[in-house]
């Protein structure tokens, strides 16, 4: 049985990868089902129509694809959709929204609930078009979500073997259910003009979270996230969680999955998506950011904010595969991949990080260490040390990035490992940020660290002894010649006698 559930996940990524980067697709392009011979079953919400003939062909690109189903395989879906459905509406959620008007008696109406599957239940069609998808179809303006649409479902024919492989998969279900609830709130089609996944990823990342609230047990997101071959969150932790390619908006559950997990509370995807169907019902394009750190304060009663997220998701994020702390941050961080860390030998240059959530883990060498960080944009880069001791004693500590070369040191001694971890402050740009860090083996009284002792170095010195400026603890360790812990005189004399000498 296991191994038929695992041919089904992976038949499941492959033909998402293949027809669409999502499970929402335009109406324009994707059509209700017809069959020769319809057949149908109904519940209290849903219709699901099929055919049970060797002999009905579907027109995929040109090759035809066998519409046969059964009876028994439409009414799992029924099965495992009914109660799905209860959840969300337990939870809060919206219904999907009717699909026709059943007032409407005029059967030469383009509004007859002839056209709309015969009811005004919300339709699934099994077909080949993809694992699942939704087809937003008419506006749906009704108060306060005026930008809501109609939709129909299609679920996969599992390329007709369906008698032998598991009935159906529960994730495939409670997401596709997901994305029929998502458009009572808005349609995708928002900010940039004509581009229809604008806000694609954030359709796919509640849709792919929400699997795991409607049927917990689901191990699509844990399965994803444990392959360390594809583009994740952990693989390339650098990326935004708005990176929108390589079927990435799936993988990029995991910050839904912290969001909720570090509050304690899944009603937050429902705070987002309603704050999104407010800001769209306005017509203006979506900014989702803002939404999200409005949903944050509004968990967690403003004690917690977006800037706050992102610093814990980059810290959350390190411990996961071999790096895992039981009983700590992912509550499955052992199942999934080690999150990709750079170690640091010499020097990194024009490092990259999304300001939307992108993080880098920078390993560095178990002997003392000075490093020169550079950036051109200091106030938009943050930085922890994260260290562990013999004892696996964690400490993690803010460092504090103010110009634009920063000098840092550091002293292992005791530890087992120890890691910078740069993340983006909350910056709603769409620039990335990037920096340098270079591991320096400086002269003892090189206090410009030019790898030259000259009078350069005498000047700061002096600024540093008299006061008049301050050193950073690198600074301070080149300049302390005599050792005795203080920068004064006595460094600038035997200083300058170096020089002479």
């Amino acid at each position: 049985m296991f191994n038929k559930i695992f041919y089904y996940l992976l038949f499941f990524q492959i033909i998402l990868a293949d027809y669409h980067q999502s499970c929402i697709v335009s109406n324009n392009r994707t059509y209700r089902q017809v069959y020769s011979n319809p057949q149908s079953i109904q519940s209290e919400n849903f219709v699901i129509h099929f055919t049970i003939d060797d002999d009905d062909f579907q027109n995929i690109n040109g090759q035809l694809y066998s519409l046969q189903s059964s009876f028994e395989f439409a009414q799992s879906i029924l099965d495992l959709i009914e109660p799905a459905l209860d959840v969300y509406i337990e939870n809060g959620w919206e219904m999907p929204p009717p699909d026709c008007d059943e007032s409407i008696s005029d059967i030469n109406s383009p509004e007859h609930c002839s056209n709309f599957g015969g009811n005004a239940l919300y339709d699934i069609y099994i077909s080949n078009d993809g694992v699942g998808m939704v087809v937003p179809e008419n506006p749906y303006p009704v108060e306060p979500y005026t930008g809501g649409r109609t939709s129909f479902m299609k679920m996969s024919t599992m390329s007709n073997q369906y008698s032998t492989l598991p009935v159906w998969a529960h994730h495939v279900v409670a997401h596709e259910l997901h994305h029929s609830i998502q458009l009572r709130y808005g349609y995708s089609v928002s900010g940039s003009p004509g581009n229809y996944m604008h806000n694609g990823w954030l359709f796919e990342q509640t849709a792919t979270y929400m699997e795991n609230v409607i049927f917990p047990e689901s191990i699509h997101l844990r399965t994803m996230l444990a392959n360390c071959d594809v583009v994740t969150p952990l693989t390339f932790p650098d990326y935004g969680i708005n990176y929108p390619a390589e079927i990435y908006p799936y993988r990029s559950a995991l910050w839904q999955k912290f969001l909720v997990e570090s509050q304690g509370d899944s009603s937050i995807i429902r705070d987002i998506w309603e704050g999104y169907g407010l800001e769209y019902a306005t017509g203006e394009p979506v900014d989702l950011f803002p939404i999200y750190n409005n949903s944050i304060r509004n968990i967690s009663e403003d004690e917690y904010d977006i800037s706050n997220a992102y610093k814990d998701y980059a810290i959350w994020r390190y411990f996961t595969g071999d790096r895992s702390v039981s009983n700590n941050y992912f509550n499955e961080s052992s199942y999934y991949c080690e999150s990709t860390l750079l170690n640091l030998e010499n020097s990194i240059q024009d490092v990259s990080i999304s300001n939307k959530g992108g993080t880098k883990y920078v390993g560095l060498p178990l002997n003392d260490v000075n490093l020169k960080l550079t950036t051109q944009i200091p106030e938009h880069l943050k930085a922890l040390y994260l260290s562990i001791d013999n004892n696996e004693s964690i400490n993690i500590i803010d460092i504090e990035i103010n110009e634009l070369e920063e000098f840092l040191s550091f002293n292992p001694e005791n530890l087992i490992e120890h890691t910078i971890i740069f993340y983006s402050a909350y910056v709603n740009l769409n620039d990335n940020i990037y920096f340098d860090l270079e591991l320096l083996d400086y002269l003892s009284g090189d206090i410009n660290f030019d790898q030259d002792l000259n009078v350069l170095d005498v000047v700061l010195l002096v600024n540093f002894a008299l006061q008049e400026t301050f050193p950073s603890n690198l600074e301070l360790q080149a300049g302390d010649l005599n050792l005795d812990g203080v920068l004064n005189i006595l460094d600038v004399v035997q200083l300058i006698s170096q020089i002479l000498d």
